[in-house]
């Protein structure tokens, strides 16, 4: 019984060692874990550090115009710090300087598939579209970024974005598509004269002068004194033959602004020279008539004494015939009845195409009476 009890108690001295060697196994292997985590951490947090100061010198590098160092660094904070957005679209953009473009669009393509719905990378990728001439793909990205999710403080940036979109449309003749996003831009506008103008200017390069007046006349109403605007209202309103509303503007933009002097002049003659104009006396209306007739008249006979105009001198010879038949028919009163005026703006057009496009350049009075008749087809005030 005792050397049972001698078994039982050297096997339990065995069992009681092999359990202390475990516990002590155990504690180191935990404390090897917890040194290496501690280890990696401390390396992570130096290569943290390192790719922080990596990616400011290649910020500071940018700033400088240095950019090739500056791409040099942005790699390395992109290696040190693989998980940082940040970093790799900032390199993304210095490559976009280098006009590297392929090489820039890959790495935020790689962006966007962690975050489809950043806007700045949508953005960014819109801009590298851009400067490729890609405009099937800016458009995408340029859409992709404006609905986006943006912050409720964000509202102008977007709106910018939308601008900028618009231009790059308006540059590529895209009018449509420049239209409809303008549309939209006007649904949510803020009321007040610098957007109102903005968005003005643009319907006027889009070709929608009606559009652009409209906003022109709200800016102008918001502030009345803006020379640009008052300039880009009578632009609208002469392109939309409104010209007794352009002259009121005119009458108000500076006499220096550059690119209203033209249309200054020209809009005077369309409303000095017409003769089917509102609240005229029967004798102005007959003396405007006869003025447009004799200077067409003289336009024509110094276009026939050019030897080498084009069309045929025959062409212009019945024009000849046809005026002085038709001032022979004129009533020597001043009234005249509206068929006689529709026939002589008729003749008066014809000849000014004719003498315009055999014996040019067209002066501003030919320009005027071209207005004129225009106007008169189309109804146009």
């Amino acid at each position: 019984m005792s050397r049972s009890t001698s078994k039982d108690a050297d096997r339990g001295a065995l069992i009681h060692r092999e359990t202390i060697q475990l516990v002590v196994l155990l504690c180191v292997a935990v404390a090897a874990i917890f040194a290496t985590r501690a280890v990696a951490a401390n390396n992570h947090n130096i290569g943290v550090r390192n790719a922080a100061e990596w990616y400011r010198r290649g910020e500071q590098f940018v700033a400088a115009g240095r950019i090739d160092e500056a791409i040099d660094a942005l790699r390395r904070a992109t290696v040190r710090n693989r998980e940082n957005r940040v970093y790799m679209v900032a390199l993304a953009r210095a490559l976009a300087l280098k006009a590297d473009y392929d090489s820039a669009r890959a790495l935020l393509l790689t962006v966007r598939e962690r975050a489809p719905e950043d806007a700045q990378v949508n953005l960014d990728l819109a801009r590298l579209a851009a400067a490729r001439q890609d405009v099937t793909e800016a458009l995408r990205f340029y859409h992709d970024a404006l609905y986006a999710p943006w912050p409720g403080d964000q509202a102008e940036p977007r709106r910018a974005v939308r601008m900028e979109l618009i231009r790059f449309l308006l540059t590529h003749r895209e009018w449509g598509r420049a239209e409809s996003e303008l549309l939209a831009a006007a649904a949510d506008l803020p009321d007040d004269a610098a957007h109102h103008g903005q968005v003005g200017e643009l319907f006027a390069q889009a070709g929608d002068d009606r559009n652009a007046l409209l906003h022109f006349q709200r800016a102008l109403r918001l502030d009345p004194n803006q020379s640009e605007v008052l300039a880009g209202a009578a632009n609208a309103a002469f392109r939309l033959g409104q010209y007794a509303l352009a002259q009121r503007y005119l009458h108000r933009v500076p006499k220096e602004l550059d690119g209203v002097q033209d249309i200054r002049e020209t809009v005077e003659l369309v409303l000095s020279r017409d003769p089917s104009a509102a609240r005229i006396g029967a004798r102005e209306r007959r003396r405007r008539l006869d003025a447009d007739l004799a200077y067409a008249q003289r336009r024509l006979a110094d276009c026939l004494a050019q030897h080498d105009s084009v069309p045929s001198p025959v062409v212009q010879s019945t024009l000849q015939t046809e005026l002085h038949a038709f001032e022979r028919r004129l009533p020597a009163s001043a009234a005249l009845d509206q068929d006689t005026i529709e026939s002589g703006l008729d003749l008066i057009e014809r000849v000014e195409q004719d003498v315009i496009a055999s014996c040019g350049p067209a002066t501003a009075v030919d320009h005027a009476l071209l207005l004129i008749a225009k106007a008169h087809e189309t109804g146009s005030p």
